[in-house]
């Protein structure tokens, strides 16, 4: 671990709430936790408060009102089963909780997509966009991809202004089977880029930067792990990225020594 030293950690940070305000009606400022199995009870009562609200969109929630600790437990271990890039954060306003907000997959390996909801105590207050952002930072400034997107159903208006007041960039639509009873079975996509891949000039690029940073974010996070399995890989992938550069330079020098409308410098 001794390679780490005096270097700023860009994968293991506390969490940024800068651009959070105190909740208007508790003073509290909006914080995130990693989904454990300890946060049972508190999803509990959350949920008690009613799920009409986010039931027509996410299927498990139509009984969810009902569930006890036990069953809030259960589906806290199973979601907590799923590999990277699916993670899940508790949001709480004190001890109490207001939210959930998740990354998950969403097709190439360099993307993610996020989902969110909201307690039916604190709808319509900005805890959804609170989220929205805070889970946007995660994938964008302390994780490796390239691309976060928000996806939500056509008749989900609510969930289609966040993406709009965030700056994501639409994307177009999709049909998805339907799975819960609000759902229209038409779906928007909106994503917004890193910007930490600004410097990959062609695909290959981008490919191998995320290659580097994935293995900076293991090296951090699971330095065992990394020792064992990527740190050849990261070697390879960061002479390979040098190369890469060097070869997009050349290619540029001799197009504008030979370019295709046959003039020369």
């Amino acid at each position: 671990m001794s390679r780490q030293s005096g270097k700023k950690k860009k994968f293991l940070p506390s969490t940024d709430y800068s651009h959070l305000k105190p909740h208007r009606n508790t003073g509290e400022i909006l914080e995130a936790k990693r989904l454990k199995p300890e946060h049972a009870r508190q999803l509990q009562i959350a949920l008690n408060h009613g799920t009409e609200h986010i039931a027509g969109y996410f299927s498990w929630a139509e009984n969810a009102k009902s569930w006890d600790t036990k069953r809030c437990l259960f589906w806290i271990r199973q979601i907590n089963r799923e590999k990277l890039p699916s993670e899940h954060y508790a949001f709480f306003l004190g001890k109490e909780l207001v939210g959930i907000g998740s990354l998950r997959p969403h097709g190439n390996i360099r993307s993610v997509q996020m989902a969110y909801w909201v307690s039916k105590k604190y709808i319509q207050q900005g805890i959804g966009k609170s989220i929205a952002k805070t889970m946007e930072d995660l994938a964008i400034k302390y994780r490796p991809y390239q691309y976060i997107f928000i996806d939500h159903d056509s008749s989900n208006r609510s969930s289609g202004k966040i993406p709009q007041n965030l700056g994501y960039r639409f994307v177009g639509t999709f049909d998805s089977d339907i799975h819960a009873n609000k759902e229209s079975g038409l779906w928007y996509s909106w994503v917004k880029e890193n910007p930490r891949y600004s410097e990959c000039e062609n695909e290959r690029m981008c490919e191998i930067h995320f290659a580097i940073l994935w293995c900076e974010m293991m090296l951090e996070t699971q330095p065992e792990i990394y020792e064992e399995e990527y740190i050849q890989t990261h070697r390879e992938a960061i002479k390979a990225f040098q190369m890469e550069r060097e070869n997009v330079r050349t290619m540029k020098s001799i197009e504008l020594e030979f370019p295709l409308d046959g003039t020369s410098g």
